[in-house]
């Protein structure tokens, strides 16, 4: 068995727990309104999956193929958001993505899911990254905050490798 890159950071179980927390959370707000999320893939899968386990079975999924990462940094622009397509007119949309970094990613898919016609569009990341946003962005439900290090597991990844961990490590320094 290959060993696990970095250090530990957030167990399996203790992600487990927090998502179940979460799911109850958004269950209950949205409990008189239909919902549909709108997962940004590949970071969220995991994510999204273990969060519609616990919601409603009528909750709506949509999946949005999009990145800006290139190794440890962002390359400052989104790719694949124009495919993005969706029929929200009048709904609420709760946009879940694995991380909150730089606020580029969300604040632009926030804005395409309004251009789309949601009459609300909320977020929900698994990590909150403490560090300077390039645009203003909040989450309204967020799994757990992090320090501005590199993380990889539970989906995140390192050039496509390391999302199939179950818990989240840390790597070092531009790995």
């Amino acid at each position: 068995m290959i060993r696990p890159p970095g250090k530990p950071y957030l167990s399996a179980s203790r992600i487990r727990r927090r998502v179940k927390q979460l799911a109850s959370s958004i269950g209950h707000t949205y409990r008189r309104r239909p919902l549909t999320i709108v997962a940004l893939l590949k970071g969220s899968v995991f994510f999204v999956v273990d969060l519609l386990r616990h919601l409603p079975a009528n909750t709506e999924v949509e999946f949005w193929n999009i990145s800006s990462y290139q190794g440890t940094r962002s390359t400052g622009k989104i790719r694949g958001l124009h495919h993005c397509r969706g029929n929200f007119r009048g709904r609420d949309v709760l946009l879940i993505d694995d991380i909150l970094d730089s606020g580029l990613t969300l604040h632009r898919t926030r804005a395409h899911a309004k251009k789309l016609g949601a009459r609300s569009v909320a977020i929900c990341v698994l990590l909150n990254k403490k560090r300077q946003r390039i645009r203003p962005v909040k989450a309204r439900w967020v799994g757990f905050p992090i320090r501005n290090e590199f993380v990889v597991g539970y989906g995140l990844d390192l050039d496509q490798r390391y999302r199939s961990l179950p818990s989240i490590r840390i790597l070092p320094g531009d790995s």
